[in-house]
């Protein structure tokens, strides 16, 4: 995985003084002009590389339960098994026509045993489960305009479950184009979006309880603009949202957050850049939100500064380091936030199948529970993989959320008829572990197990623990 750089240009080093052209003398060949370099290309930092939702697979599913089994494909990542293609430039389809050239796909069936599929808190009921996914990558463009899609699904049975949840799916789309407008001027878009069945921890701002199937989407539109050899801006416009299906729960935990994020970027050293981002959002929710509590909106400010430091072509690092202030229009607390943000993204790939991310994020979020403005929160994840041989090779990853809910009504009913307001925690964990062989270059088969549950002494309802244990056949071509 090559790593862009996620700097401004490095500077053009001074052109020569121009030739003097000499007169040919008699007999004598004609000496060799001199050309110069072509320029630097403009490379801004690309939402990968920041790790914005906008950017992760759709329904992003390192983190979701492994049962339902959405493809990780990654917008600018091949496929696995698709090296061969991506050599020659053409997919299964190149040889026939032109425009399939780069159409790749990811079919994969996988079954195993749930131990949990509804995420209950009492009365759980496990079963096997039967899944299909499948995935189509396809990308285009010309040197000025790049365009690349990613469509995934899946469909998983529970033959022991009650006919209202037996059977569940999931459809994600992930798309990113890129326009260089000028040599200084970068356009980019970036979306994700998926229809979900099952509560994902990894998407920020989303309920971790079950609360029926959502559409959970996440969309940046972004413009580059280098001002000087060193001195670049980046400014985005930001929309992610989570809209539950349900009406009953779409007012409880859905949420729109609109948002713009305005980068300050300043070339310190070739490999290092120095940062400052200024953003602005809003979390707003349901008419009325829930049971006619009021307006839960709130408006949030973040200042950081930091940097993005490039290693190698293959290890990079993002950090950012700040503050954040967040008024409430909360019935239950409407008093302002001022609080720590943090974010980091890390990305090493230190072999040819061997790679370590870590992300981590401090600051608020929209909480995903009823009457709650927002939840401060930290989130992190360990993603790591190791070749064992030269056909298999581990993955191993760690997710872990707390959040913080200040003033929510889950306490006991007052005398006079209104909820009672408690301050808990709640923590999410996932893990999981697989081992992957290839059986060639087409197929390939993946043992491992998962492990989720979130935990919240204060209020045991939201509490469950889940493990799941699967077995799958992928193919990629």
């Amino acid at each position: 995985m090559q790593v862009t750089a996620p700097s401004v240009t490095l500077p053009t080093p001074p052109l020569p003084p121009p030739l003097q052209e000499a007169v040919p003398q008699p007999g004598a060949e004609a000496a060799p002009q001199a050309t110069p370099a072509p320029a630097p290309e403009f490379n801004p930092p690309t939402a990968e590389s920041l790790n914005l939702p906008s950017a992760q697979p759709p329904g992003n599913p390192e983190y979701g339960p492994a049962s339902v089994s959405m493809p990780a494909t990654q917008l600018n990542d091949a496929m696995p098994g698709s090296e061969g293609a991506e050599a020659k430039g053409t997919g299964p389809l190149g040889t026939i026509y032109d425009w399939a050239k780069k159409l790749l796909f990811q079919v994969a069936v996988r079954t195993g045993w749930d131990s949990n599929p509804n995420s209950a808190h009492t009365g759980a009921q496990a079963s096997w489960f039967a899944n299909v996914n499948g995935a189509v990558n396809y990308r285009f463009g010309t040197p000025r305009l790049n365009f690349n899609a990613d469509l995934t699904g899946g469909l998983t049975q529970y033959p022991q479950l009650s006919s209202g949840t037996r059977n569940q799916g999931v459809v994600g789309l992930g798309l990113s184009v890129e326009y260089r407008y000028s040599p200084r001027m970068v356009l980019t878009f970036n979306t994700s979006s998926s229809y979900q069945q099952q509560v994902n921890p990894g998407l920020t701002g989303s309920s971790q309880n079950q609360n029926g199937s959502y559409i959970y989407t996440a969309n940046s539109l972004a413009a580059a603009y280098q001002w000087s050899e060193k001195f670049t801006t980046v400014s985005r416009l930001n929309y992610t949202a989570n809209y539950y299906l349900q009406s009953s729960m779409n007012n409880q935990s859905g949420f729109g957050q609109p948002g713009f994020t305005q980068t300050f970027r300043w070339l310190a050293k070739p490999t290092t850049t120095a940062v400052v981002d200024y953003n602005t959002d809003y979390y707003t929710y349901g008419q009325g939100s829930a049971q006619g509590q009021g307006n839960t909106s709130s408006w949030g400010n973040s200042l950081a500064g930091g940097f993005d430091h490039i290693f190698n072509p293959r290890w990079f690092w993002n950090f950012r380091l700040g503050a954040e202030f967040r008024t409430s229009q909360s019935q239950y607390n409407d008093s302002p936030y001022i609080g720590p943000y943090v974010d980091n993204n890390f990305s090493w790939a230190f072999g040819k199948a061997s790679s370590l991310t870590w992300m981590a994020h401090l600051g608020t979020q929209p909480s995903g529970q009823q009457g709650v403005s927002y939840s401060p929160a930290f989130r992190t994840g360990l993603n790591f993989s190791q070749e064992l041989t030269a056909k298999l090779r581990m993955n191993a990853g760690l997710f872990y959320l707390i959040q913080n809910y200040k003033d929510s009504p889950q306490g006991p009913v007052q005398p006079n008829g209104q909820p009672g307001l408690i301050d808990y925690y709640q923590t999410s964990l996932q893990g999981n572990i697989d081992l992957l062989y290839d059986l060639n270059r087409i197929f390939q088969l993946a043992v491992g197990f998962q492990y989720l549950s979130s935990i919240c002494d204060a209020v045991p309802t939201q509490e469950y623990v889940r493990g799941i244990g699967y077995v799958q056949l992928k193919a990629a071509f």
